[in-house]
């Protein structure tokens, strides 16, 4: 097998006309797949030599480029984002988040994936060279493993937006508390005004082909009161929108619960029964 080593962008895109390789930068996914034989690439390119700006905040939107790291995230301010600073302590270990990158967790395409799960919260965008496409996350993502890029193209950038007043929820449910897959994880943005539900965005990991979010059912949230038996009934309405599987780390009925409990959790988290944030 051989493995290409470019060093600027140029180079990189000259190797995807003439190679069919699979591209890597820290190879947390990508060294898994090919020991347990589920990936057998001809080439291997790895982009890890090529210098990028790797994080920046341009006219409100957050930059995350090729090649950034999650411990070059967890440097970075990230005060307008509590999310992520939430959910990327919670991937892999301190090994795996030197070298696994956000843009390898989206281009792997796992419904499992925990950074995947924030850009499906905040609509992100993810650019791709040289052909300067820029497309939803949740349009590139086909489905497990399967993701919306032409064999010239390179996955060079996730677009961000900056959502201000925000409350945030994150809980990630497993077998264990480190170098954990989740059975179940979960993602909400929630904006009050007044005790009102004024935005509200909800996502779920590991309970569907793909990160599950539903316009739809946020739809009859927005506008109502922030109270428990508004939660009660769209999370039961949640349970019954997943269609999660049963696998070693969980049944398919005890993810349906958990998304129901999730939910129910997160009203209390974000300041139900309590002074809410806009009250």
């Amino acid at each position: 097998m051989n493995v290409f080593r470019p060093h600027t962008l140029e180079e990189l895109f000259r190797i995807r006309r003439e190679v069919r390789g699979t591209l890597f930068s820290g190879g947390t996914d990508v060294q898994v797949k090919i020991r347990s034989g589920s990936l057998s690439p001809t080439a291997l390119i790895d982009t890890k030599e090529i210098r990028t700006e790797k994080i920046v905040k341009n006219d409100g939107i957050l930059l995350i480029r090729m090649n950034t790291t999650y411990s070059d995230m967890l440097s970075f301010d990230l005060h307008e984002f509590p999310i992520l600073q939430k959910i990327i302590p919670t991937i892999g270990s301190t090994q795996i988040r030197n070298r696994g990158t956000p843009l390898g967790n989206v281009c792997n395409a796992s419904p499992a994936g925990d950074f995947l799960l924030s850009c499906y919260l905040y609509d992100a965008s993810i650019r791709l060279l040289p052909t300067e496409r820029v497309v939803k996350v949740e349009e590139f993502i086909k489905g497990p493993g399967n993701i919306a890029l032409e064999p010239y193209e390179v996955a060079y950038e996730l677009q961000f937006p900056v959502m201000n007043n925000y409350l945030c929820f994150f809980e990630k449910v497993g077998k264990r508390n480190s170098m954990n897959i989740a059975t179940v994880s979960a993602g909400i943005l929630l904006k009050l005004e007044r005790c009102m539900v004024k935005d509200i965005r909800i996502a779920f990991g590991s309970v569907c082909p793909n990160v599950f979010r539903s316009t739809e059912l946020e739809k009859k949230i927005i506008g109502s009161r922030f109270e428990l038996p508004v939660f009660k009934e769209i999370a039961q309405e949640y349970s019954n929108a997943v269609s999660p599987i049963s696998d070693v780390r969980a049944t398919a009925d005890y993810r349906r619960k958990l998304v129901r409990n999730l939910l129910i959790k997160a009203y209390f988290e974000l300041g139900g029964e309590n002074d809410v944030q806009g009250s």
